[in-house]
C-alpha cells in the first residue's frame, strides 16, 4: 500500500521589511541630557537609550533611560541601574524635545495623604 504524496508547494515569501523606527538625532539628545542631568559630568555611564514608543500626528513619544555601572568591594558582578529616566515628546519639524516626565509620588504617604510608618 502506498501513501499519497503531498503536492509540492511554493517556498514561503520573505518577510516584508517594515520602515525603520524613527530616532532622535544624537546632537539633540545629548543637548537635552546635558540640560537635564549634566550629562558630561556623569561617571561610569554604560548605556543611553532613547526608545521610540509611538507617534500621534507629528509628535513622537520616547522613553529616554541613562544607565550607570558601579563596582563595589566584595561584589562579584558590577551593579548596573537606571539613574535617569524621562518620558519626552519629540517634534521632528522643530527639532525640539519637550520633557513630559511626572514627578514621583511621595512613597512615605498613603492614598489619603497620611504619613506611613
Amino acid at each position: 500500500m502506498r501513501t499519497k504524496k503531498k503536492p509540492i508547494s511554493k517556498p514561503p515569501e520573505p518577510a516584508k521589511m517594515s520602515k525603520p523606527k524613527p530616532q532622535i538625532p544624537d546632537n539633540i539628545l545629548k543637548d537635552f541630557l546635558e540640560e537635564k542631568c549634566n550629562f558630561s559630568k556623569l561617571k561610569n555611564i554604560s548605556k543611553i537609550r532613547a526608545g521610540f514608543l509611538w507617534q500621534k500626528g507629528n509628535i513622537q513619544r520616547y522613553r529616554i533611560n541613562v544607565w550607570q555601572t558601579t563596582y563595589e568591594m566584595g561584589q562579584f558582578c558590577p551593579n548596573t541601574k537606571i539613574i535617569h529616566s524621562y518620558f519626552v515628546f519629540y517634534y521632528p519639524d522643530e527639532q525640539m524635545i519637550v520633557d513630559k516626565t511626572e514627578e514621583p509620588v511621595d512613597k512615605h504617604k498613603d492614598l489619603l495623604g497620611r504619613i506611613r510608618r
